[in-house]
């Protein structure tokens, strides 16, 4: 059974359905990719993309490439990559941990004994010092007018 990889969908020929090239370019319409791009990455141009998606299409009996890319994954020929599912469980791992550090950050800031933690006394320091300035103290007196 040939299989073609994209960056996020696998592309798979289980009935011998599709050529080499059709398969590569089904993968590459579920990228969203459009002829251009496609023709750029199979190193042809865009008639050559635009021909091959028009097969793909025929073959799944379809007459749009969102509606071919939905049939094909319902047919089994696409699914996403494992890749993608390894990356995927990777930053859901990562948004996690991410989580409980803020978690512990908050509950150690909440923790403190009021004033006389550093770290509220930063805090009430910095919003202490903020001072409004009217323009008329700093700009000169005539304001830069050629009334001098």
């Amino acid at each position: 059974m040939d299989t073609f990889t994209a960056t996020e969908f696998t592309a798979c020929n289980k009935d011998n359905l599709f050529t080499k090239s059709q398969l590569e370019t089904l993968a590459w319409m579920a990228e969203g990719k459009e002829n251009f791009a496609i023709g750029l990455l199979r190193g042809h141009g865009e008639p050559g993309a635009k021909k091959l998606t028009c097969q793909v299409m025929h073959k799944l009996q379809c007459n749009n490439r969102c509606l071919a890319v939905s049939r094909a994954f319902a047919l089994g020929y696409l699914k996403a990559a494992a890749a993608t599912r390894k990356a995927a469980d990777a930053a859901r791992n990562n948004a996690a941990k991410a989580i409980a550090g803020v978690l512990i950050v908050i509950s150690g800031i909440t923790a403190g004994t009021g004033t006389s933690d550093s770290f509220l006394r930063t805090a009430s320091s910095r919003s202490q010092g903020v001072h409004r300035v009217r323009w008329e103290e700093v700009l000169p007196a005539n304001h830069g007018g050629a009334n001098s």
